[in-house]
């Protein structure tokens, strides 16, 4: 009896162990990555009540809301925001300090993701000449790829190149973007791959791409817009050659140009880009058996069109409003597909941004918020002009041979720049980069911390210098961003699905959480760099 009973207790707890170790090792078949270009978290509540049950609302109500997600870094635009999100760090570590930035080794400007070393993929010009070299450290399905010995897979898709590249990582095989002009063909670069798949040459078919290009009018009818401002404004900018920016905008008469060519480029100026994107990473999880077996891929989708409205028209137009019911739809139909052809718990979906947006200055200013707008950061007067190199995502770097033949010192031009700057209305502050490292460890300074956060120590300046809030550069959109204060910094993020807990949080997290949540439900590595951290309330 005792040795029976004996054998019954060993088989109940290896049996139990390994139901354990089956529960401890089983991980999502497939994270999809959807990072939505421009969307500012207020999107959230703001149109909730123009948005279905199965879109933004699912994912809220089912899954995990970080109300109060920030980008920690002065020089919030596309490309730092993609490169934020996987490697779980900011721009002083991977190495990605703005969309284009200037190199003081090259001592000019360079481009995130141009690699002249590389061949265009699907394309003769050379929009393909793209990789991430740049980027300096690892992303979170680089980490995946390695930890599975390279078995998974990571795809990766966006109307923009830097969007496509730098969420995919080193290690991706299959990494897309939209040439639109007057070519509207999803390609690629030799880094990746020295053809198109067949399934992609069929989706980039004329008569398929031009599907896109159709009158755009609003979803429900115009009157019930109330979250938006009046349609008719003055602080909209024209829309692609119209002489107002009114419903309904006829697409496919926009699109034709007096040579008889096509203009794709009002494909991602409406949200039809976003379909099309949609569409693109639906074929893919189809064609290239993303999430069919037991290793965990992964997707990243990124939505631009979003941003290339938003400039436009602003975050109160109402352009922008259908955009996001009509992106909402987008997001049931991709949870639709992944519960049918991946299943309801085999899947991760997390959802944010790379930047926000602030109002248009004007419409701010009509309204009495003192907003305004610089015209240019290189206000230095006849006599420093000469010993100041370039000015880029408010660097100063100085020219330190015309400084060395001058009667000047290092210190002297320094000490002049700063108070040149500091009289400027706009200027918060002024740093010194040789003293903001001992700076940075005792200092809780907003600015001082926004700066370092954003500067890479091969491609830093001199100098370096914040902007007032409320104030921005002045450029050829309605609205901007780029800048370090709270309408730029705060972006949604949502998780929903295996390994995530239902809930909600105010507390304050950083984007650069996002990778280290991840590896954590995946038992994988942290990102080579990864500064942030896991975000536990997130997870089960």
């Amino acid at each position: 009896m005792k040795f029976y009973l004996k054998f019954v207790v060993i088989i109940f707890s290896l049996s139990i162990f390994a139901q354990s170790n089956d529960e401890f090792n089983k991980k999502p078949k497939l994270v999809i990555g959807i990072v939505v270009d421009q969307m500012k978290y207020e999107y959230i509540p703001k149109f909730w009540n123009k948005y279905g049950s199965k879109g933004f609302k699912r994912l809220v109500k089912d899954g995990f809301n970080a109300k109060n997600a920030h980008y920690s870094y002065a020089v919030t635009s596309t490309a730092p925001g993609h490169a934020t999100v996987v490697t779980g760090t900011t721009p002083n570590y991977h190495g990605i300090i703005g969309n284009d930035w200037f190199n003081p080794s090259l001592s000019k400007e360079v481009y995130c993701v141009d690699d002249f070393f590389k061949n265009s993929v699907g394309t003769s010009t050379d929009e393909g000449k793209k990789s991430p070299k740049n980027l300096q450290t690892t992303t979170i399905s680089d980490e995946n790829r390695i930890s599975t010995n390279f078995k998974a897979k990571t795809f990766s898709v966006a109307l923009k190149d830097r969007s496509a590249v730098l969420s995919a990582g080193h290690t991706s095989e299959m990494t897309y973007w939209f040439n639109a002009k007057n070519e509207g063909r999803f390609i690629t670069s030799s880094y990746y791959m020295d053809e198109l798949p067949d399934w992609v040459e069929s989706f980039n078919n004329r008569s398929n791409i031009f599907k896109y290009i159709s009158k755009w009018d609003t979803y429900y009818d115009i009157k019930f817009y109330t979250e938006s401002g009046p349609d008719l404004n003055k602080h909209e900018i024209k829309y692609l050659g119209k002489e107002n920016s009114t419903f309904p905008h006829d697409l496919e008469k926009i699109s034709k140009k007096k040579n008889g060519k096509i203009d794709y480029d009002v494909i991602k100026y409406s949200p039809f880009g976003n379909d099309i994107v949609k569409d693109f990473a639906l074929d893919a999880i189809k064609f290239e058996n993303l999430g069919a077996d037991e290793i965990t891929d992964f997707l990243h989708i990124g939505f631009s069109s979003t941003d290339h409205l938003g400039h436009r028209f602003g975050s109160n137009s109402v352009e922008v409003l259908d955009m996001y019911i009509r992106l909402d739809k987008n997001i049931e139909e991709i949870l639709n597909y992944l519960d049918k052809e991946i299943g309801e718990n085999n899947y991760l979906v997390y959802l944010t941004s790379d930047h926000g947006i602030t109002h248009i200055p004007s419409y701010l200013s009509e309204n009495k918020v003192p907003f305004k707008q610089l015209y240019s950061m290189n206000v230095f007067n006849d006599k420093l002009k000469k010993y100041v190199k370039d000015v880029s995502n408010y660097n100063v770097y100085l020219n330190k041979d015309k400084i060395a033949q001058s009667q000047y010192s290092l210190e002297d031009i320094k000490t002049l720049i700063s108070s040149e700057l500091k009289k400027e209305p706009w200027v918060y502050d002024v740093f010194d980069f040789e003293k903001l490292d001992e700076a940075i460890s005792y200092s809780e300074d907003y600015g001082i911390n926004m700066v370092y956060y954003n500067s890479h120590p091969d491609l830093r300046g001199d100098l370096a210098f914040f902007l007032k809030p409320l104030w921005h550069k002045r450029s050829s959109s309605a609205s901007n961003h780029g800048t370090g204060r709270t309408y730029d910094t705060h972006v949604p993020l949502v998780f929903f699905g295996k390994g995530i807990k239902n809930g909600s949080t105010s507390k304050k997290i950083y984007v650069k959480d996002i990778a280290p949540t991840l590896s954590t439900i995946l038992g994988i590595s942290f990102t080579a760099l990864s500064t942030g951290s896991p975000i536990i309330s997130a997870i089960k």
